[in-house]
């Protein structure tokens, strides 16, 4: 087809191309259009910055404008439809559209033009200009396409507001098992405060209660509270302690009634041993069957760790031995291991605990007294021993002596009465010099929230226990329970003195008002903790009440794990040892 329409030859002097006579027939004949069909040439175009724009360019840059068509039979041009170009342009694709010209106009600075990037290949690509039949209308980008891509000519508002990220863990935790929980809940009721009694009587305050809320009557409702929440616990203990009995009764009877009738089976002894127990009950035999299968929970962690890990366990031990998830063989040998340091901390924590088993007729000796870390828990489930007895090979003249303490002691030959943990600098002591709150040791007056496991509060137990390692380093310390990244493990106490040389000492102060603080006699159980390259915990100062305090500060320690420090480069540096702390990030081996 030969192009000799007038627009058209317009059209190659506003375009410049010469050549677009000959591309609009080649079009022509790549087009599947039917003879004798109009052929009409549909012209777009759009508004926008020029190359002299010194930004990146994008598509929302550039705005559609109205467009026409050509018809190649007789040269004619169709106007453009004012009632659809209405349509297409809402209110704001207008306003956009005159901001955009207004750019343009006033962006006349020069500078590099960098081409945007190129559209997604899953877009539908449409020419500016292409041959359509006259019977159609232009086309339109529908406003969900194919593959999911908004239409370019519509203002889309952002429904979601910018949320902040959560932080992810970096190692993945694994969520704990049934058995977990478990032996979690012993060790937090055996650091408790609860007091387990045979018997407990709790007398009537001498006065009604319910006269009004003073200071008087809200004390004696928290001491019935108090109260009454032992009598719970003990007689829920004392109940676990009957029924794990029975089971061993129960066996006993059928075993009796067997060579009583050699002629019964072992399922018919049974049967008669649970009719003769439900007949005093007076329970039907499927309810006591299913309280048997409990009750036989409670023997089996009975057997396995002892009665002191029947009768300080969580109230979870019901749902545990109910359904019965988490025993198995490991299960009855990870409590065989605990089984020592189970009854190490409730003979010296709880001393009235073994009491209970009167109730059955069972009267057990207190093994271990004294304090809660004068013994050392032996990997294996052996017997704790006596922590005098692991420093053996020191040959100490007089053995080894020491003397656990709660707070430092001054040594008076050095300093006489002035304490040098005082700083007289600040100007109130009663300030913390963290968040600014009052300190105080009466509880009711306290507001500094800093340690509140150490000051200004109900002091529990620290949920630790001496332990013997297997690296060679003799004692070290374990965390019975997860201790929070934050949370203060201990006090660093012992004497203070000075001028000390040749042994272990904590350097406090700062110079020239140095001071130490010696172990050797008498401390706590920081004493024990060893150093580690990478350590769980850290020495951190605090001051408390205008004192200097050298604290044991947790990263975050998991139930099970030893305790370490870093002993600093000071410690180390000069010293003939050898350490042991197995971190591949070691830096003295």
């Amino acid at each position: 087809m030969y192009i000799k329409y007038h627009p058209i030859l317009q059209l190659c002097d506003v375009l410049g191309n010469k050549d677009f006579p000959l591309q609009l027939a080649a079009a022509c004949k790549s087009a599947n259009i039917e003879q004798d069909s109009p052929l009409v040439l549909h012209i777009e175009a759009s508004l926008g910055p020029g190359r002299g724009s010194n930004r990146i360019l994008l598509e929302r840059d550039f705005a559609d404008i109205e467009k026409g068509s050509v018809d190649l039979q007789n040269g004619q041009i169709i106007p453009v439809n004012t009632t659809t170009a209405t349509a297409e342009h809402s209110d704001c694709s207008s306003e956009i559209s005159q901001d955009q010209v207004k750019l343009a106009k006033n962006n006349t600075t020069p500078g590099p033009y960098v081409e945007a990037s190129p559209p997604s290949p899953k877009r539908r690509k449409t020419g500016g200009m292409r041959p359509v039949k006259q019977t159609e209308s232009a086309p339109l980008m529908p406003e969900n396409s194919e593959d999911g891509a908004p239409s370019v000519r519509q203002v889309h508002t952002e429904t979601r507001f910018p949320q902040r990220k959560k932080l992810g863990k970096e190692v993945p935790v694994l969520e704990p098992t049934s058995v977990d929980k478990l032996i979690a809940g012993i060790w937090k009721q055996l650091f408790s405060s609860v007091q387990l009694t045979r018997f407990s009587t709790i007398p009537e305050p001498s006065f009604n209660i319910r006269t009004g809320v003073s200071g008087e009557v809200f004390q004696a409702v928290n001491i019935m509270c108090m109260k009454y929440y032992n009598q719970s616990q003990s007689s829920r203990a004392l109940e676990m302690i009957v029924q794990a009995y029975w089971i061993e009764c129960y066996e006993a009877r059928i075993a009796v009634i067997r060579l009583e009738n050699p002629n019964y089976s072992s399922t018919e002894a049974r049967m008669m041993a649970l009719k003769e127990a439900c007949a005093v009950l007076n329970w039907k035999e499927k309810d006591l069957r299913n309280r048997l299968a409990i009750w036989r929970g409670y023997k089996e962690i009975k057997d396995a760790g002892g009665w002191a890990s029947l009768i300080f366990a969580s109230t979870g031990v019901y749902r545990f031995c109910k359904y019965r998830t988490g025993f198995s063989d490991g299960f009855a040998t990870r409590l065989r291991h605990l089984r020592s340091a189970f009854e190490v901390a409730a003979d010296t924590l709880h001393s009235e605990w073994r009491d209970l088993l009167h109730v059955i007729g069972h009267d057990e000796p207190r093994r271990y007294d004294g304090h809660p870390h004068g013994w050392v828990i032996v990997p294996g489930g052996e017997s704790a021993v006596p922590l005098d007895s692991t420093y053996g090979h020191l040959k100490l003249s007089n053995g080894f002596q020491y003397e656990f303490i709660d707070e430092c002691v001054l040594d008076q030959d050095f300093f006489g009465l002035i304490d040098p943990r005082v700083i007289p600098e600040l100007d109130n002591t009663d300030i913390c010099q963290a968040c600014k709150e009052r300190q105080s040791d009466d509880i009711k007056m306290n507001q500094c929230s800093c340690f509140p496991s150490l000051f200004g509060s109900v002091r529990s137990p620290a949920p630790i226990q001496i332990f013997h390692t297997t690296s060679g380093r003799n004692n070290g310390v374990i965390a019975r329970c997860n201790i929070e990244r934050g949370t203060a493990i201990g006090e660093f106490t012992g004497l203070i003195t000075n001028g000390i040389q040749g042994v272990d000492v904590m350097v406090g102060g700062t110079r020239p008002h140095t001071y130490q603080i010696f172990q050797g006699q008498m401390g706590n159980f920081t004493r024990f903790i060893n150093h580690s390259c990478k350590p769980n915990s850290q020495f951190q100062k605090f001051y408390w009440r205008g004192k200097e305090r050298i604290l044991v500060i947790s990263k975050g320690i998991t139930a099970g794990i030893e305790i370490t420090v870093d002993y600093s480069d000071s410690y180390w540096r000069q010293l003939d040892k050898r350490c042991l702390c197995g971190e591949y990030c070691c830096r003295f081996n």
